[in-house]
């Protein structure tokens, strides 16, 4: 960790602990009872085995853990800014990444809308699906930072983010990358609770280029997109569970039509049913693809290899079966345990992934006395 790092957290309580501690600003006089300042403090600890043996993709274990605490103060009821540290560390590695800064202002446009400018809540709050943007990103690259507008109602939600992966100054050596999206879905009653449809669309572009860097390669353009329909069936005001079955239509282009991922443009169908009862969810999807490729999802399910350079499988069967147990004891923190097993149908073979993790995500509240 070098020294500026180390500086953060002292600067943070040197700045705001009189303010916590007496209630009272720089002036003297008291903190308004609307301005609120709390203690942030999420973390992740979690085992991911993945045992894979295809020509697309090869196995391997990610056993860690990252914690992100932060400082959050809001002045008003629809403005928030936060400043903290996110560690990542990966059990038994000697050389743990350093502790990246995070920092964002978030304004409250209406009660159901909220604009963050800085780091990101976090890679599966878009609810991408898998294939598009891999659900493992949730335990190794958590950390985004940009720009998001996400809008949340009973029936509607709609996340529209960029996230900049590489900034680049004039002259650089290297491409800048972002990866930019809208992920929507909107929930109708066909018969009150007992039966609903939901419809969700879903775009990604990932994006390689720069005008202003020197690099050697070219500019490279991801579009990603995902629409579909799910009829979520609850009989008897969810005793018995709810049931789902789901289609989903899934495209893949490389916009510039240079071919560096060995694919220019393909397609999927994904068929999945689901069942949830309580702390338990059972799943059985069908994937069938051609010449499917995104750079951030789940490669289990691409016709391009990820190891084997210049490996392509064009068409792609696969039937997956997934299993779940999600409690959360006195709602404090979250226990996951999971498997997917991946049978694919072309090669007659089994690939499978087990998944444990403990999340916590908790919000201190710190001395707010004052009046108005």
């Amino acid at each position: 960790m070098n020294n500026e790092i180390r500086k953060i957290p002292f600067i943070i309580f040197l700045f705001f602990s009189p303010l916590a501690i007496n209630g009272q600003n720089s002036g003297g006089d008291t903190i308004s009872v609307k301005e609120r300042m709390f203690i942030d403090i999420e973390s992740i600890s979690f085992f991911k085995n993945n045992e894979y043996f295809s020509r697309i993709t090869e196995g391997y274990t990610l056993p860690g853990s990252f914690i992100r605490p932060a400082f959050v103060y809001s002045p008003s009821p629809s403005l928030e800014i936060r400043i903290g540290l996110h560690q990542q560390l990966y059990a038994g590695r000697m050389d743990q990444e350093k502790p990246a800064l995070i920092f964002s202002s978030a304004w409250k446009i209406t009660p159901a809308t909220l604009l963050t400018i800085g780091s990101l809540k976090g890679s599966d709050s878009h609810r991408l699906f898998d294939p598009l943007f891999d659900a493992e990103r949730v335990y190794s690259s958590y950390n985004e930072t940009g720009l998001s507008l996400v809008t949340e109602t009973g029936s509607l939600f709609s996340d529209t983010w960029i996230n900049w992966e590489n900034f680049i100054s004039a002259g650089d050596s290297v491409r800048e990358v972002f990866t930019a999206g809208e992920s929507f879905s909107y929930t109708l009653p066909l018969s009150g609770e007992a039966l609903k449809l939901s419809l969700p669309v879903q775009l990604k572009f990932k994006h390689y280029g720069g005008q202003i860097s020197n690099y050697d390669s070219h500019v490279l353009t991801y579009l990603n997109a995902a629409a579909g329909a799910k009829l979520i069936f609850s009989p008897a005001g969810y005793r018995y569970g709810t049931f789902s079955a789901e289609y989903l239509w899934f495209g893949s282009r490389e916009l510039t039509k240079k071919g560096d991922a060995g694919v220019i443009s393909g397609n999927a169908s994904w068929i999945r049913l689901h069942y949830n009862y309580r702390a338990l969810y059972l799943g059985s999807y069908f994937w069938m693809a051609e010449n499917f490729f995104s750079p951030d999802g789940n490669r289990i399910y691409s016709s391009v290899s990820d190891y084997v350079a210049g490996l392509i499988v064009p068409e792609r069967r696969i039937w997956t079966s997934a299993v779940y147990f999600t409690i959360k004891p006195r709602g404090i923190f979250e226990f996951l345990a999971g498997f997917e097993g991946y049978y694919d149908l072309r090669e007659k073979r089994m690939d499978s992934a087990v998944a444990i993790h403990l999340r916590l995500n908790r919000r201190i509240p710190l001395r707010s006395a004052g009046r108005d």
